[in-house]
């Protein structure tokens, strides 16, 4: 079997324009028209119907790309079983993280797995984290790091460590003296309904770290005031800083912010509120011993 003819398929379906397909592909838009309309004189079939510059799939090419990513994964899983019986130490890995995640995991883990195995290919691949468990299911990636829940029966993971979300604020906020220490909790504790008339500044509905905070709000039954969105995580901290309001984060990103004004930090909940970080791959997905060797490096790091 041609696996570049899936491939090919798969990438015209996914940006809906050949011109876009054959920069992915890095082959010359020419030839990649040509392939299709090759590909589909031999099927006796059209795959994608042409609207403009946009190749939109037909019935039978929803049928050829689902089928398609299923063959590729299987091939991926053969050729990782391949490499490991023959001890080659070569193949490719793509890992998928978080914006955020990645700005600081990427650079701390890389860099030793290359080391360890300097001719398997990386492919790294940055996206917001409701997006992620996509990325899996669709096989573009192998592994994710990311926090609970984890929402597709179809995927398995392994937990790397438990985070706390905390309530972050300006140094010199009126409640800050509010904040008790209270063994079991790592920051003061603080009555997050304190904060009911406070400008929450929050990420987007999509967003992991803003699928938490609902849940912290439902659990309260709590409903801020005004609500400020912005997609970047260290943005949010450095607004509450400025006492532009007060913001959640998880605790493991603080460490890795640079925030001139220093905020303060407090523990919500009756108990910590803590969530799960872990590293996701399709369920019955063959780990390769390299893929088993980042998650190793991964876990020392955290």
């Amino acid at each position: 079997m041609d696996f570049k003819e899936l491939r090919y398929v798969i990438a015209v379906s996914k940006y809906k324009n050949i011109t876009k397909a054959a920069q992915a592909l890095y082959i010359s838009q020419p030839s990649l028209s040509k392939y299709i309309k090759n590909l589909e004189d031999t099927l006796n079939i059209k795959l994608f119907n042409r609207l403009g510059n946009r190749f939109v799939l037909t019935y039978a090419g929803e049928c050829y790309v689902k089928n398609a990513k299923e063959i590729l994964i299987l091939k991926d899983k053969l050729d990782s079983q391949i490499q490991d019986i023959n001890d080659l130490q070569k193949g490719r890995l793509n890992i998928a993280f978080p914006y955020t995640r990645g700005s600081y995991m990427i650079p701390s883990t890389i860099p030793k797995f290359k080391e360890k195995y300097p001719n398997v290919e990386i492919n790294l691949i940055e996206d917001y984290s409701s997006d992620l468990e996509s990325l899996l299911l669709n096989g573009e990636a192998d592994i994710a790091i990311l926090n609970t829940p984890i929402n597709s029966k179809d995927l398995d993971y392994e937990i790397l460590r438990d985070e706390e979300i905390v309530l972050v604020t300006s140094c010199n906020h009126p409640l800050c003296k509010e904040g008790k220490a209270i063994e079991g909790f790592k920051f003061p504790w603080i009555d997050i309904r304190k904060f009911f008339n406070e400008r929450f500044i929050l990420q987007f509905p999509g967003q992991r770290t803003r699928q938490i905070s609902e849940k912290i709000f439902s659990y309260y039954k709590f409903k801020p005031s005004e609500i400020f969105q912005t997609r970047n995580l260290e943005a949010s901290v450095r607004l509450a800083t400025s006492n532009f309001g007060v913001c959640f984060v998880l605790e493991n990103h603080l460490k890795h912010m640079s925030i001139e004004n220093k905020p303060s930090y407090f523990s919500i909940g009756n108990k910590n509120s803590k969530i799960k970080l872990v590293v996701a791959y399709r369920k019955g997905f063959y780990l390769s011993k390299y893929a088993k060797d980042y998650i190793e490096i991964v876990k020392k790091i955290i």
